[in-house]
């Protein structure tokens, strides 16, 4: 029996701790880490958080480094010894531990073979039925390992595959020549994907030789030839018949070391902490526009108009539409002198002689800005209805923050209004999790109560470098939360084995 340090019993989980949690209903915990239900000593699930906790057992919670514990050596079926007094867990996986999972593995994959067949799915019945007989066969002989391996290739043969669904990914251009755009395209669309989400500026620089300007001028690498890689991606994209969006950022115009011409040209426009700094501390030195200011608002709509009148979109796609990340008080952009002088005017409230995120300054402060940048999307709606009006439908998307309590209090940004007042053709939130099970419950929150529009759900497995499978497994957890498809972040982590295991399952029509 191995054994392993516990942090505490029940109570809030912080950073790299692995907690017991044997009162109340639920652990309560964030979706980011990993957990093992254990029932009469025994392990019986390991996945999601915020787990029921059993009457006969306790919940094993970590996160960090005590997640990675639970995911490199426990396992379904495993003998769990709970040390109380020292603070420690023993676990031990015997021969029967080993084959319980594989079991459970097997009576799924038949479940699921069953399915397909009385729906009359086309798939290949003959490869699925060999390796769930050979799967059975091998835990006959105890070979848990052979077993586990037959069986995950059954589960992407046993995966539905639905037509109709939207299949987006999201993709920096880094091309050099129409050749490599085509070679990219034609690889997307013989993976299943009909949406690409093409990057046409990021870090304060443009990709679209159509659409620059003095504070956002061409990518370096772009000067000096003919060749335009979002000219050329349109281009190709309508030849294969794939949906293009251009994917914008907003309010994130640069990074710091990296030649921002906007904070060098126009500095009064940049977004500033209480202390006067702009650089957003903790996200890697990015440097954000001013959301509160008119003038901001008018530049990027002209800026898109440029891009649509110049560029056969089909959708445009509008992310860092928010404010950077509150932290704390002192490190919330908003105390810009022209931002601090509107709130004023316009409130009563002096913005520096706010003491407190708790305090009920700091909630209309918060509501303020929050109101700053949607009327910024007011304005994107606006431009955007104009070209519907000549009969051009571009479609209008946000990527969002899936918890809208988070998005509003830490970001600014205020989504579940945009829907409400029907702004948008649809949202592509960003369920960027590691377990499936944990993107359903996010997702499915976001149907059930804000389904006004089309849920097209961010998911992230291959960019998290989780396991090939989880792939498949999160498309079919957006599948039953009602969502209309999937986004993939981002084609850079795609790898041909992603698509292989793709095209065998929930891609295969």
């Amino acid at each position: 029996m191995t054994y392993y340090q516990i942090s505490h019993f029940n109570g809030k989980r912080l950073a790299d701790e692995l907690v017991i949690y044997d009162e109340g209903e639920t652990t309560g915990t964030n979706p980011y880490g990993l957990e093992a239900v254990v029932e009469k000593g025994i392990i019986v699930k390991i996945g999601s958080n915020n787990n029921k906790i059993p009457d006969r057992g306790f919940v094993i919670s970590g996160h960090g480094k005590g997640a990675d514990i639970i995911a490199r050596e426990f396992c379904e079926g495993a003998k769990v010894v709970l040390d109380r007094e020292r603070f420690r867990l023993g676990i031990e996986i015997d021969r029967e531990a080993k084959l319980y999972s594989v079991t459970k593995s097997l009576e799924n994959v038949k479940d699921r073979f069953d399915l397909l067949y009385a729906k009359k799915e086309v798939f290949d019945f003959e490869k699925a039925f060999d390796l769930i007989k050979s799967a059975g066969e091998a835990i006959e002989k105890e070979n848990a390992e052979g077993a586990k391996k037959l069986l995950e290739e059954a589960y992407y043969y046993t995966a539905e595959s639905r037509q109709g669904e939207i299949r987006a990914i999201w993709h920096r251009p880094t091309e050099k020549s129409a050749y490599e755009v085509e070679l990219t395209v034609k690889r997307l669309y013989d993976a299943g994907f009909n949406l690409i989400l093409v990057e046409t500026n990021y870090e304060g620089w443009a990709n679209a030789k159509k659409c620059t300007f003095d504070y956002l001028p061409l990518r370096p690498e772009l000067e000096g030839n003919s060749f335009d890689p979002i000219g050329e991606f349109i281009r190709i994209c309508k030849k294969y018949g794939i949906k293009i969006h251009a994917w914008v950022e907003d309010f994130f115009f640069g990074v710091e070391g990296y030649g921002c011409k906007m904070l060098e040209i126009r500095p009064d426009l940049i977004a500033r902490t209480k202390s006067g700094g702009y650089l957003v501390d903790g996200w890697d030195n990015f440097i954000f526009l001013n959301p509160a200011l008119d003038e901001v608002h008018d530049i990027l709509v002209n800026q898109y108009k440029t891009l649509l009148d110049n560029y056969d979109f089909d959708g445009i796609q509008l992310d860092y539409i928010r404010y950077p990340v509150i932290k704390d008080l002192e490190r919330s952009a908003g105390f810009e002198k022209q931002t601090k002088s509107m709130f004023k005017s316009q409130t009563g409230i002096n913005a520096d002689k706010i003491k407190s995120t708790d305090s009920e300054e700091w909630s209309i402060f918060t509501q303020w800005r929050a109101d700053r940048v949607t009327s910024y999307v007011r304005r994107m709606v606006d431009l955007v209805n104009g070209y519907k009006a000549t009969g051009r439908n571009i479609i209008l998307s946000t990527a969002v923050f899936g918890n809208p309590e988070e998005a509003f209090r830490l970001k600014c940004q205020n989504w579940p209004y945009w829907i409400e007042q029907g702004w948008l053709d649809c949202i592509f939130p960003m369920a960027y999790l590691n377990d499936a099970e944990d993107v359903e419950r996010e997702i499915r929150h976001m149907v059930e109560n804000y389904g006004k529009v089309p849920n097209v759900s961010g998911i992230s497995p291959m960019y998290s470098r989780l396991p090939v499978i989880e792939s498949t497994k999160q498309v079919e957890a957006c599948r039953r939360a009602g969502a209309a498809g999937v986004a993939f972040f981002e084609t850079k982590a795609l790898t041909d084995l992603q698509i292989e295991k793709l095209k065998k399952g929930v891609f295969r029509q």
